[in-house]
């Protein structure tokens, strides 16, 4: 399951740059029916964009 879960959020990671490009980064959440694995979501960072990136 977990590595399914991991599939899973590399596929998302690699859409959300082009779905969201003003996002910088996603947390993912891992819950499951019972509370074998409790994960809290640490940031993933997306690619830059001009829309993600502030101006300097």
């Amino acid at each position: 399951m977990q590595k399914a879960a991991e599939a899973i959020t590399s596929a998302v990671q690699a859409l959300a740059g082009q779905v969201f490009p003003w996002a910088s980064e996603m947390r993912v959440r891992h819950e499951w029916s019972y509370a074998w694995h409790d994960h809290q979501p640490e940031p993933i960072s997306l690619p830059a964009t001009d829309k993600n990136t502030p101006k300097t």
